[in-house]
């Protein structure tokens, strides 16, 4: 599960294992029923992508009530009522926690303990597995890395930003498209160099580490010496990770050496991008 750094829309985007896809979220729940009923008003602007899902249940003290809806943004808009408040359109909705079937949302109604069927995932697979615990610690300069990321993907305004919650994914944040609507995920590595140490190890754990066609590698040097980030980053498809690195594992670890400093390592060089223009790399790949 991902949530945003900033609203745009998406309160959430859940990142489904089995096939590597990110599901948008729009959560819309009520803390009171209104004849028995949660009653639903959502602003037409704010549907904008019609495969998202809309996500409403009613808030009790313990919890979540005993149903949830769980519907497309363009069938919501097709079923809902259209009305007018002022200038500005305006869909409206109700449903019940014992739902009737003579209800044209019956179909798209779920008991809450089976709510996570609904984003294609089995019970069992709600929780993936992990080999071995994730360090509870980051470094100074990997936060500074992270952080330098977000903010250079922040400057243009046509992405939403998510960050994992909790910690359990390999992807460190997720970049939805506003207009494409599509999304990745990326890894965040960074790296401290100086002139005495110019070359530094990447590293990732083999155990906890799955490919995925929608989860790119953004690595990073910082200059120790002149207190910044170096002009150029690499850019790596995780499915492209392991043939970097190379077939073999060293003490559970997938890694190669990278010298920012000078292009020898010709195999790298695909993967070079400026800093300037990670944004609009990251862009491309999500037209």
């Amino acid at each position: 599960m991902f949530l945003p750094l900033s609203d745009r829309g998406i309160d959430a985007l859940v990142h489904r294992f089995s096939d590597g896809n990110y599901i948008p979220i729009q959560a819309k729940s009520r803390s009171s029923l209104m004849d028995g009923e949660v009653h639903l008003v959502v602003w037409a602007d704010s549907l904008r992508d019609d495969d998202a899902l809309l996500v409403s249940g009613l808030i009790t003290e313990g919890g979540l009530g005993p149903t949830m809806l769980v519907i497309r943004e363009g069938d919501f808009k097709r079923l809902s009522e259209l009305s007018h408040n002022g200038d500005r359109p305006v869909y409206s909705a109700h449903f019940g926690m014992h739902p009737r079937d003579r209800s044209r949302f019956y179909p798209f109604l779920i008991p809450t303990e089976r709510l996570v069927e609904r984003f294609g995932v089995a019970p069992a697979e709600g929780i993936a597995p992990d080999a071995e615990p994730h360090p509870m610690w980051r470094s100074d300069v990997g936060f500074l890395g992270e952080v330098e990321v977000v903010r250079l993907l922040a400057e243009g305004g046509d992405f939403s930003l998510f960050r994992p919650f909790p910690d359990l994914e390999t992807s460190e944040l997720a970049v939805l498209h506003l207009e494409s609507r599509r999304v990745l995920g990326i890894q965040v590595k960074t790296r401290g160099i100086d002139a005495a140490h110019p070359a530094t190890t990447i590293n990732v754990r083999a155990s906890s580490f799955r490919p995925s066609s929608t989860t790119f590698f953004v690595i990073l040097a910082w200059l120790r010496d002149e207190n910044r980030f170096h002009d150029e980053c690499l850019l790596i498809p995780s499915e492209e990770f392991r043939a970097v690195c190379g077939p073999s594992e060293a003490n559970g670890q997938l890694k190669f050496e990278w010298n920012p400093l000078t292009q020898v390592r010709s195999r790298l060089l695909r993967y070079r991008t400026s800093l300037p223009a990670l944004r609009s790399e990251i862009a491309h790949r999500l037209s």
